[in-house]
């Protein structure tokens, strides 16, 4: 199993507290330090109010077509409710956003070093969402040849360490599972035995 200070380490995560946990954590630091998940759901609501108000929609016309009451639906524009990723992914459908775009709002540091990267990041994939599917094909030849070796060396290790550390879960589940298979057998009676009892025809 991996070493979980060397998977501290490799993700660049540091041990931190927030208002809404009751104990210490690790997160990644962002362009501004560290910051809280409140500050992230804030965030989250205003880019939802701002996506809404490009539609020139009301917040009550909107809540219909979220299957929502006004009152119910508001309170995520004003950060009451939190956003789930199941009702995030429905606004993404209602207003045409993409979630990237979502996310990089309220966590610019997961698409780059600096906000001018991350910026340049998730504007490259909205320009690339809207291209032709046969364009994208081409582009992946493109991109992948561009892709510094290195790069792809680490991913393919990282991908083949998950896919190892997988498999070995999935051993670790089956024979947990047969140990408890074993474990429900009726006494006396090893797996595959079958009884030695035999039935003696009898005349009718």
């Amino acid at each position: 199993m991996r070493n979980l200070s060397d998977y501290i380490n490799s993700r660049e995560l540091v041990e931190t507290t927030d208002p809404d946990f009751q104990r210490p954590l690790y997160r990644q630091k962002g362009f501004d330090g560290i910051v809280s998940f409140g500050e992230i759901d804030a965030k989250l609501s205003a880019f939802l109010l701002d996506e809404r108000a490009k539609t020139g929609l009301t917040q009550s016309d909107f809540a219909t077509l979220a299957g929502l009451a006004r009152v119910v639906y508001s309170r995520y524009e004003l950060n009451i409710s939190r956003l789930t990723v199941s009702r995030m992914i429905h606004l993404s459908e209602l207003l045409g956003f993409l979630p990237m775009q979502m996310i990089h709002a309220a966590a610019p540091h997961l698409y780059g070093k600096d906000p001018q990267e991350a910026d340049d990041r998730v504007e490259l994939f909205r320009l690339i969402h809207d291209l032709p599917h046969d364009t994208i094909r081409s582009l992946i030849g493109i991109v992948g040849q561009l892709t510094p070796s290195d790069v792809l060396e680490a991913r393919q290790k990282a991908e083949a360490e998950a896919e190892a550390q997988a498999e070995a879960e999935r051993q670790r589940l089956n024979r947990k599972a047969a140990r408890a298979s074993r474990r429900g057998r009726p006494p006396g009676r090893p797996p595959g035995r079958k009884s030695s009892t035999t039935e003696t025809p009898t005349d009718e």
